[in-house]
């Protein structure tokens, strides 16, 4: 077992504090940034352009994580009261910021002419290692509570039941897929092939972690984050097979 970590907020003078899950989203989004940015110089892209659609993705991306929480997680509070769509203080679905940083980014890069696919790749060797430390900020607050374990890497909630920390689990996961990312930074078949890897790796993972969720809600026995998984997974595969298709015939 390891040891309980769930800090919500750390005081500092009288009724300041620390938010640390904010603070260490805000340090995992800059630093995605500014690997994105190397990593567009390293291809040979416009890094003023990156920085620009990196903006938009942010954008649209967490616009669409609160929309996606709020809508499929929580129905029957939007119901109730629909001006909880606009408190973006509240929950944030990962697969909703996907998405929406997917729409962003492709609009603002189509309407210049740029190839997406080639941006796409860049923004990957960003936002994997900044999705570790976004893993880290989910692990540090206990957001993701799993089923109660007797597995070693289980951590004790608020009430000191020993259960998986899948906020944590997707941490080490996204370690090991930054490091396959950056160890096959030279391998560059056709465009979209790290974004496509990236998909096809991280989307079985999670669709499995998820049957150990314990609060979120569901829809014929699966997460919402499930049938996002299989979509992401499709995604990754039709991009494996046109890349291909397309380099064989150049």
């Amino acid at each position: 077992m390891i040891p309980a970590c769930h800090v919500k907020s750390i005081d500092i003078i009288g009724p300041l504090k620390i938010q640390p899950f904010g603070l260490i989203v805000a340090v995992g989004v800059l630093t995605g940034y500014f690997l994105a940015l190397r990593r567009a110089k390293e291809v040979g892209l416009d890094r003023t352009v990156c920085a620009d659609a990196i903006f938009w993705t942010l954008l649209s991306g967490f616009i669409t994580a609160h929309l996606v929480s709020e809508i499929f997680y929580y129905p029957e509070e939007v119901a109730r009261n629909p001006l909880t769509l606009l408190m973006f203080w509240r929950g944030l679905s990962s697969y909703g910021g996907f998405a929406g940083a997917l729409l962003g980014g492709t609009l603002y890069l189509r309407r210049r002419g740029l190839p997406v696919l080639e941006y796409a790749d860049a923004f990957m060797f960003g936002l994997v290692p900044g999705w570790v430390i976004g893993r880290l900020a989910c692990t540090v607050v206990f957001d993701h509570p799993g089923k109660p374990t007797s597995f070693f890497l289980g951590m004790p909630d608020v009430q000191g039941i020993v259960r998986h920390n899948l906020g944590f689990y997707e941490m080490l996961y996204s370690i090991i897929l930054t490091a396959i990312l950056y160890g096959m930074k030279r391998k560059r078949p056709f465009p979209g092939f790290h974004c496509a890897l990236m998909l096809v790796l991280y989307s079985p993972v999670r669709f499995l972690l998820d049957f150990l969720r314990v609060a979120d809600r569901r829809y014929f026995g699966l997460t919402p984050g499930q049938y996002f998984s299989l979509l992401a997974l499709a995604g990754g595969v039709a991009l494996f097979l046109s890349g291909r298709r397309r380099h064989q015939n150049v």
